[in-house]
């Protein structure tokens, strides 16, 4: 590879893939709305994410186009916020459609961010979801998981290849959930929440840059792939791990339901992002022989604790 675009790559993700690209030599373009540039790894061009603009010719002849953007999940539900959550993943992906068809040398892969929400909420001891299981959950963050991957594949151009990332928990020290549970256990409120036996999907930061690297070197995969370890954990043996790592004497006080959709209220966050059950494995991933790095919640939580 020679040159990568990173629209919205200037959040956690993206600057953790920009740092692995720019280490190796290759050319890192990050599209972002600021012009801010302090800290930030890759070359810095403004966009709008909804227009065409001078941006469109950093992607001609570039090797790989990922889209991470998108307004962050992480806030109340209001009305207001659901149709920046909803507009800002729609119009970018759709912009980029169109900007990819104008060109007359297209990135030959375009990765564009979507979310292992997209499944059925999955309890007790059901089979996982993979790529093959249906994506016809109801709810909110599941309407905006469909509708995000309809614009992408209805975006497409012959001879650019199309993976959607199904993204999970992507647990790192740079952002993401893990900064915030880790302050918690610290502060000894590390207890299950909720119930505990909801199930999360989660992959470490290393595998999230590993699994990337992993996609754009084989070509033959293309279409939805899961970016989840191979085991999920309920809630109680995430956070036991948490606390086994972080909390003083290893003790925490859990938090009830009703307890967390308060605690939501008062930090300005849905309490689905913790209550929701998510279980999704990659079908895609295994036959293809990825090999995780922390392929277990305790090899993952132990690493970022050292």
């Amino acid at each position: 590879m020679k040159k990568v675009i990173l629209a919205g790559g200037s959040g956690f993700l993206g600057q953790a893939l920009a740092r692995t690209f720019v280490a190796d030599g290759i050319d890192v373009v990050v599209l972002s709305r600021s012009q801010e540039k302090d800290g930030l790894k890759g070359r810095i061009i403004q966009w709008d994410a909804r227009t065409i603009g001078g941006w469109k010719e950093e992607l001609e002849d570039a090797d790989v186009l990922i889209n991470l953007s998108g307004r962050s999940v992480d806030c109340r539900y209001t009305k207001e916020n659901r149709a920046l959550i909803l507009n800002s993943r729609i119009d970018s992906t759709r912009v980029l459609g169109e900007a990819i068809e104008k060109l007359e040398n297209p990135p030959q892969s375009w990765f564009n961010a979507s979310t292992a929400t997209i499944y059925n909420d999955c309890r007790g001891d059901s089979v996982p979801h993979d790529e093959k299981s249906e994506v016809n959950a109801r709810g909110f963050s599941e309407e905006v998981g469909r509708a995000w991957e309809n614009i992408f594949f209805n975006s497409g151009r012959e001879g650019v290849r199309q993976v959607a990332l199904r993204i999970t928990i992507v647990l790192g020290k740079e952002g993401g959930a893990f900064p915030v549970m880790h302050r918690f256990c610290k502060l000894g409120l590390g207890g299950v929440q909720g119930p505990g036996s909801q199930w999360m999907s989660w992959i470490h930061v290393e595998d999230w840059i590993g699994i990337v690297r992993f996609l754009i070197n084989n070509e033959s995969i293309e279409g939805p792939v899961n970016l989840a370890a191979p085991h999920p954990v309920t809630n109680s043996e995430f956070m036991r791990e948490m606390r086994k790592q972080f909390a003083p004497f290893g003790i925490g006080l859990p938090a009830p339901s009703f307890a967390v959709r308060m605690g939501a209220v008062l930090i300005g966050t849905e309490p689905e992002l913790v209550l929701k059950s998510r279980k999704v494995v990659s079908r895609i991933l295994g036959v293809n022989g990825y090999e995780f790095k922390y392929p277990t919640i305790e090899s993952g939580i132990k690493n970022l604790s050292d």
